[in-house]
Order: structure tokens, then C-alpha cells, then sequence
């Protein structure tokens, strides 16, 4: 019995060692062998909130659209629903639902509310953003680099498209642990004192976001890109410097914003919007089978309103306003009004809300500093087969007792 009993641990060691060799084999090579090629890397980036809130125009708002929108052919025009687009080639606008708790595809009706479907004031963000898929690059973990391109276009659009402009075809580029973001932008030129300007911008690629620290680990990365403390020199006006939010989008977008007449946008000017400028955080995913997706956190709650004492900011060719003998047309103190014929109204009250906290949080992302990292443990098959072939020499080697002994 003890050879038959030897034979069968015997074959069984050797069947898991071979299962062992197979395994090394056939799986594949580890992400941190050698560079990765890319090709469905997912980037994801909603600007910031004044992007995605209401305007100081009742009954006009700034949002997010897919593709590009084609010239209207004069300024003081809005954008109709029938040209709007969700989706167009690799380019989508996905809306966060706070009910559901996910992304969901945008709708025309849903970029007039928030997350929880109430109707938007001035200052509370729509939670949109602009996701370009099929990434197409190289990822090198061990060296710390990455070059990821995305082709489409997107439309960012102010006082329903009274003022927009074309964002396309972003790449990144990582060395070093940063990062920046660089697209093509386009658009037309408009003025607050003259409504019938209305000229084709020329098209410039330029730095449209610096990330400060970013991870080549996991599947992916959400970082928060320079704002807070970047300076920045207008043309016209001045940048406040100081306050919780001040800051300034990179220069280079910032320059050609204020071509188009919208560079208050992007930069700290002293009024309560300036907590909607903070620019938003970008997330990429290096795969699209395993989406990094920011949770961000948002308030369901009607924001208190307060008055905006700041005072406007100078004009480069300052025009007197008509005003009734009671009421005096007011400007907003830190936006570029859009181009219409008559003056325009008394803004609403500014609501004066933080850019909404975020929590960000890491699909499969790596565990956190500290953490013990998983494993990919595949060495027991060797220990097992050992075991069995240990076992096996045993059953020949020890010798059987000897019956009628005590």
C-alpha cells in the first residue's frame, strides 16, 4: 500500500509544480516591467464651477456641451437645444446625480439644475464635466513619465452663448511627478460696451492646466491643478491677491480668454465669484475598463444670499450707461457682461458659495501610505508541490512498524 500511496504524491507534486511553470508562462508582464502602451485612457475635468452655474442674465446659464459649436454669425445670441449635443465622437458631458450617486449622461433640462435636480441659483455648481475617451499614449511607471493625446472637441459656453469658446484634442504630459494639460482653443471675440463684436478668434494651443503632484501608480490619478496663489497680470484690471480663493488659471489660457472678453473668468478679481473660478479637479484614467471616478460632494440646500459690495473693475474704453431717472443698470463686479443691445439688467443677488468640497476617492486605486499593499501572491503552488513530493519520499523512506511488537 505504501508504494501506490508514494506514486500518487508523487504524480500530484509534480501536477502542481507543472501548474506553477505554466503560471509563469502565461501570465502576463507586470505593469512596472517596461513602458505600457495606451489606448483607452479616459480624462475627465468639469473647468471649474462658474462653468457649470447660472448667470448673472436671468434665464441664462454657463455650461458644458460636446463638440464644437459652429459660429452664429453675430454676438447676443444664445445656443438652442437642437444644436446642444451630450455626445459627439470620443467627447461626452456627464452630469454627477446626487440621488443615484454616479455620472450620468447630461440632458439639456439638467444644465439649468444641480445635482439634486433643484433649479440653479448664481454660484451653485450643475456638477457637469467634459470626459474624452480613448486615450492614446505611452505610461512608464518606473520612470515616472506619461504622454496620453485625446482627439474631439468640447464647447464651454457663458450666458447660454452669448460668449464661448472650443476646447479640443488635450494632452498630457508627466515627468517628475507633474503634470500639464495642454489643448487647442478657439472662439470668438465679444465686448460688453460694444454688442455688435463678434470676431473668430485665431486658434492657440496653450497650457490649460499644471498639476502639482501626480501619481503614476493604480489605474489612475484625480488631482486638483494650480490655482490657489498662481499670479496673473491682466491687460485690463487687476488681479486681487488675497482671500481664500485667489488665484489665477495658467497664464496662457488666460491670455486668450481675455481676447475672446471673458479673462475675469479665470483669474481672482475681488468679488464673491471668486470662489466659482478655483479650478476643478482632473481625473485620468490609464484604462477605461477600470475608470478612476471623483465622488464630489455637494449641497442639496438653497446657498444664503448676501450683497456684493466689491466694486467693478475699470474698463479699457469705458462708455456712459443709459439709466432710467430711478434705477441705474448694474454691472456684475467681477464677469464680462454678455453682448447685448440694451443695458443690461440689475444682476440678481450673488449667492456666495464655496466651490463644493470633494471627495475625491479612487476606483482599484493603491492602498493608502502606511497600508500594507496587496499582494500577488504565487508562490504557493511551488511550497504545495514540494509538500506532496516530501510526503511521497517519506512513504518509501520510513520504515513500516513491525506488528507483535509493544
Amino acid at each position: 500500500m505504501r508504494r501506490p500511496l508514494a506514486a500518487v504524491l508523487a504524480a500530484a507534486g509534480l501536477v502542481v509544480w507543472l501548474v506553477a511553470v505554466a503560471g509563469l508562462v502565461v501570465t502576463p508582464a507586470r505593469a512596472d516591467d517596461g513602458p505600457e502602451t495606451l489606448a483607452g485612457a479616459v480624462l475627465r475635468w468639469g473647468l471649474n464651477t462658474e462653468s457649470n452655474t447660472a448667470a448673472h442674465n436671468p434665464g441664462t446659464y454657463n455650461f458644458l456641451m460636446a463638440g464644437a459649436l459652429p459660429d452664429p454669425g453675430r454676438g447676443g445670441q444664445t445656443v438652442p437645444e437642437g444644436q446642444w449635443q451630450q455626445r459627439s465622437g470620443d467627447v461626452a458631458v456627464e452630469k454627477w446625480d446626487a440621488r443615484s450617486s454616479a455620472w450620468t449622461d447630461a440632458t439639456w433640462a439638467g444644465l439649468r439644475t444641480d445635482s439634486a435636480g433643484v433649479p440653479l441659483q448664481v454660484g451653485v455648481s450643475s456638477n457637469h464635466q467634459l470626459v474624452f475617451s480613448r486615450g492614446a499614449g505611452t505610461l512608464d511607471r518606473a520612470a515616472g513619465t506619461a504622454r496620453i493625446a485625446w482627439q474631439g472637441s468640447a464647447t464651454v459656453a457663458f450666458y447660454s452663448g452669448f460668449s464661448f469658446f472650443h476646447l479640443s484634442d488635450p494632452v498630457l504630459e508627466v515627468a517628475d511627478g507633474r503634470g500639464t494639460l495642454t489643448a487647442t482653443l478657439g472662439g470668438f471675440a465679444s465686448a460688453q460696451d460694444d454688442p455688435t463684436r463678434w470676431e473668430a478668434a485665431p486658434a492657440a494651443t496653450v497650457t490649460v492646466a499644471t498639476l502639482p503632484s501626480v501619481s503614476l501608480t493604480g489605474n489612475g490619478f484625480t488631482v486638483d491643478p494650480a490655482y490657489r496663489g498662481v499670479t496673473f497680470d491682466p491687460v485690463t484690471g487687476a488681479q486681487v491677491r488675497s482671500g481664500a480663493y485667489w488665484g489665477s488659471f495658467p497664464a496662457p489660457w488666460v491670455r486668450f480668454m481675455e481676447m475672446l472678453g471673458t479673462g475675469p473668468f479665470w483669474y481672482s478679481s475681488g468679488g464673491s465669484d471668486d470662489a466659482h473660478k478655483v479650478a476643478a479637479p482632473v481625473t485620468v484614467s490609464f484604462d477605461g475598463a477600470a475608470v478612476v471616478v471623483p465622488t464630489p460632494t455637494v449641497a442639496t440646500s438653497q446657498p444664503p444670499v448676501v450683497s456684493n459690495s466689491a466694486p467693478p473693475p475699470p474698463r479699457s474704453s469705458p462708455r456712459p450707461t443709459p439709466t432710467s431717472p430711478t434705477t441705474a443698470a448694474a454691472t456684475p463686479p467681477d464677469l464680462v457682461v454678455p453682448p447685448v443691445g440694451a443695458a443690461p439688467p440689475a444682476p440678481e443677488p450673488v449667492a456666495a458659495l464655496p466651490r463644493p468640497a470633494t471627495d475625491l476617492r479612487l476606483a482599484a486605486a493603491p492602498a493608502a501610505p502606511g497600508a500594507a499593499a496587496p499582494t500577488d501572491d504565487r508562490t504557493w503552488p511551488w511550497w504545495a508541490g514540494g509538500a506532496l513530493l516530501l510526503l511521497a519520499a517519506a512513504a518509501f523512506v520510513v520504515p513500516p512498524p513491525v506488528r507483535g511488537l509493544r
